[in-house]
């Protein structure tokens, strides 16, 4: 005889392998939408207290680095991080223009 134990026919086997999924690693766009947003707020609300300058810097940057991913291949969003540089941009020259009318036109 055996020592093996009989087994239930309406027992579930033992050895049940769960089927692997093929994941398809997804795409960052992170800095993409870091950048869209950025841009966006330098844009609307970085004229008081000079934040329109880390706000568009912030968005050039972010926006730079999301459309190397892209072009990688490692990250998708481009279009996102292509205008949050031109917000970044728009908003670096208007402001800093504004800025600087304002600055230099004042008689003193």
């Amino acid at each position: 005889m055996s020592n093996v134990p009989p087994q239930n026919p309406y027992q579930q086997p033992d050895t049940y392998a769960i089927p692997q999924a093929q994941l398809v690693p997804r795409k960052d766009q992170t800095l993409a939408i870091i950048s869209l947003v950025t841009g966006i707020l330098a844009v609307t609300i970085g004229c008081p207290c000079l934040l329109f300058l880390p706000l568009s810097l912030i968005s050039i940057i972010t926006g730079l680095r999301g459309m190397q991913k892209v072009s990688l291949g490692t990250g998708e969003g481009y279009g996102m991080a292509l205008f949050g540089v031109v917000f970044g941009v728009a908003a670096l020259l208007l402001y800093g223009a504004l800025y600087a009318v304002v600055f230099f036109s004042s008689n003193i």
